[in-house]
């Protein structure tokens, strides 16, 4: 006789005991084979009750499914897709995704896969829950090892604050691989809070953090100069709003009232213009040339004003695309001298379309402020070619090889990053192609570089591409990054610190990038585990669906309502 099994003492367990749905599958498979044994001796050789085991074959199939289906999913081979499938379906849209355990039930009915597994929210809830600790436990058990062979290197961090949730979210993007070592919540942004929180999210980390970036919040200078003792690249954006704001709506105003002097000169215009029934008088052929001359003087204004405006908004696109340690158009090094020459010229032209437009004080004062502007942007030049050559001349290269690392490596590099960020995808194409064309001349047949070993040019190769990635002119990335977080908090109602931790992690180790990399691979140099395939091994058993009552029963119940 089988043993009965009877529930775990309540001193070491209070969920009563129940059998894995990996054993009814194998049940099933053993006995849709032709030579299968009887029943009674599968359950004393498996130690399964014997009416457990009749359970499991008497269970009604879905009658509204093909056959061939329900068998499938009640195989060994089902049921490890049926796992996938709702391990995917949990990480793509509840975790990844913004929509809630509501969407992912409503696809497993639309599938009609409720058949085989419980898709109510209290049976996905728990999943859900132990998904977010895996993917926790996941960079708690991989991260360290992925760091304590990393090479040593200097990185460069786009810091923000995100405010989705009572508790300030502090935000640290690593812009070249799109690492995010720090996110998290804190009750206060200020230095002291932000140092710790970058320190602890680089701990064991080779990486020294030599820049920030970000939009000027004070918090963040103090982090980068005293806690850090790192240099702060302002973001580009936020000065070049700064220095256009003050001036596009008093330079908009005289566009529009020369607009509406046109209309109303051209209305009155076409009114002395129209039919006569007999020759007009010489007063009215002179109020119709000088309504004329008026309308023409007034065009000949709009013009201007549009010019005026147009010029401003020219000069200050000027200064980001003038903004690079390397020249736009050839790709050449630029100097930090050269670069304010450039930045300089465009603020000397918003000074005269300020004067030529009578604006007032403020749009006077903004453009002096933007001189002390330019005399930190060239700062920030200056210090990345400090870094740049240090790097390089760690390398040891003979001078010609340094010019060709100076002249078309590095510029190289630079610009297939930059290209992206271009305005227009005539401009995109044009930086990608030069960029191409720049590595390609670094590394000809019989060239400096060409003469080095293999290992030697894999590693000029790696200090070209991190050195050209310390420039950062944008918090952009980390914009994005925000702007995720938001969607999270208005598809879920909120992000808790556990959600929170899970998708740091679904962006440092799942989501992939166009090369097939993710950023942990990118950041740390080495591949890691696959997440899904780690997740699915330590995924829980799948909820049963609920039996369906019989025909008298919902009836009985029908009676009683």
């Amino acid at each position: 006789m089988t043993p009965s099994h009877s529930s775990e003492p309540a001193s070491t367990s209070t969920e009563p005991f129940r059998w894995p749905r990996a054993d009814s599958v194998n049940a099933h498979d053993h006995f849709s084979h032709p030579d299968h044994a009887s029943q009674r001796r599968y359950a004393q050789e498996h130690g399964i009750p014997r009416s457990t085991l009749g359970y499991w074959l008497r269970r009604d199939d879905p009658t509204d499914l093909d056959n061939d289906l329900v068998a499938f999913f009640r195989s060994q081979s089902g049921e490890a897709f049926l796992r996938r499938i709702l391990l995917a379906a949990l990480v793509t849209f509840q975790q990844q995704g913004a929509c809630g355990i509501r969407l992912v039930s409503t696809f497993l009915q639309r599938a009609r896969l409720d058949r085989f597994v419980a898709c109510s929210r209290g049976a996905l809830h728990p999943l859900a829950a132990h998904l977010e600790s895996d993917l926790a436990a996941f960079r708690d058990e991989e991260q360290p090892p992925l760091a304590q062979p990393m090479k040593p290197k200097t990185i460069t961090l786009v810091c923000d604050e995100h405010f989705h949730s009572v508790k300030t979210c502090l935000v640290a993007l690593e812009p070249v691989s799109g690492f995010i070592p720090v996110e998290c919540y804190r009750g206060r942004r200020d230095a002291d809070t932000w140092t710790e929180a970058i320190q602890e999210g680089t701990r064991g980390m080779p990486v020294q953090v030599v820049q920030l970036t970000s939009d000027l919040a004070r918090g963040l200078l103090c982090c980068a100069e005293k806690g850090l003792q790192a240099a702060h690249s302002p973001d580009l954006f936020h000065g070049q709003r700064d220095l256009l704001q003050p001036l596009l709506l008093p330079l908009h105003r005289p566009v529009q009232q020369a607009e509406k002097d046109l209309e109303k000169a051209q209305r009155l215009t076409n009114k002395l213009d129209g039919p006569l029934d007999e020759p007009p008088s010489w007063e009215e052929f002179v109020a119709l040339v000088e309504t004329v001359k008026n309308e023409q003087a007034i065009g000949q204004q709009l013009e201007e004003a549009k010019g005026l405006k147009e010029e401003a908004v020219k000069q200050v696109r000027g200064v980001g695309d003038d903004y690079h340690p390397f020249d736009r158009q050839t790709g050449k090094p630029v100097t930090a001298e050269e670069v304010g020459e450039r930045l300089c010229k465009h603020v000397d032209r918003l000074a005269e379309v300020v004067q030529e437009a009578g604006l007032g004080e403020k749009a006077k004062e903004a453009v002096n402020r933007s001189r002390a502007w330019v005399q930190t942007l060239m700062g920030c030049v200056a210090w990345f070619w400090c870094l740049v050559k240090v790097s390089v001349e760690e390398l040891e290269l003979s001078a010609a090889q340094e010019r060709v690392v100076y002249e078309k490596l590095l510029p190289g590099h630079y610009w297939e990053r930059a290209a992206a960020r271009a305005r227009t995808a005539a401009e995109r194409k044009r930086l990608k192609e030069m960029a191409e064309n720049l590595k390609k001349e670094a590394w000809p047949e019989g060239g400096p570089l060409s003469r080095l070993p293999e290992e030697e040019r894999m590693e000029v190769e790696e200090v070209a591409r991190e050195s050209a990635g310390l420039f950062q002119r944008s918090s952009s990335c980390v914009e994005g990054r925000n702007g995720r977080l938001s969607l999270q908090q208005h598809g879920h109602s909120r992000v808790s610190e556990q959600r929170l931790k899970a998708l740091t992690v679904i962006h440092n180790y799942l989501v992939k990038g166009a090369d097939g990399t993710t950023a942990a691979e990118r950041f740390f140099g080495q591949k890691h585990k696959d997440v899904f395939s780690w997740l699915l091994q330590r995924m829980p058993d799948l909820p049963r669906p609920a039996a369906k009552r019989s025909q008298s029963a919902a009836s009985s119940l029908e009676e009683a309502g």
